[in-house]
């Protein structure tokens, strides 16, 4: 998998992503400044929520514009075949004592960790270094194996690439 071009798609997701925030609220303070919003009487509280929804976008666009300003100005950051896993590293995991190997890749970001980006049919997973994934992940060098808990199971994975 190429690092540059998974970099360049979780980029855009965050662009994408910010753009839809944007867009969201927009709409909500077009609800809550509506003239049919002002309150008719005393339990009507359309207005006051539509105010504290439209407080909320906002908030969730300076996030949403963060993690993609994060990425934009980080650039790509390529990791030698010795190095360990650290914050930028995409890092390719097999799970062990499988007869057809089960590949996944997740990417250590500083930011929007859940995203899931799709890179030639693969899933890229975003995990920060707080998340129990990212905890598992950080420090360790390719040949490493991990545990990590899937629907009630431990699944034992081997680091195969850091890059």
């Amino acid at each position: 998998m190429n690092k540059l071009t998974v970099y360049e798609t979780i980029t855009n997701a965050l662009r994408q992503r910010f753009d839809t925030a944007v867009w969201a609220a927009k709409q909500a303070h077009d609800a809550a400044t509506n003239e049919e919003s002002v309150a008719e009487n005393k339990y009507d509280t359309f207005g006051l929520e539509a105010s504290y929804l439209a407080h909320g976008q906002s908030q969730r666009v300076l996030d949403c514009e963060n993690d993609w300003r994060t990425f934009e100005k980080k650039g790509v950051v390529l990791f030698e075949e010795d190095d360990v896993v650290a914050l930028w590293a995409l890092v390719e995991l097999n799970e062990v004592d499988k007869h057809v190997p089960y590949t996944k890749w997740f990417f250590i970001s500083p930011c929007a960790g859940g995203l899931t980006v799709e890179q030639h049919h693969q899933s890229v997973f975003l995990v920060t270094p707080s998340s129990p994934v990212g905890k598992a992940l950080i420090g360790k060098e390719e040949g490493d194996e991990i545990c990590l808990r899937q629907n009630g199971l431990e699944v034992v994975y081997e680091i195969t690439r850091v890059c």
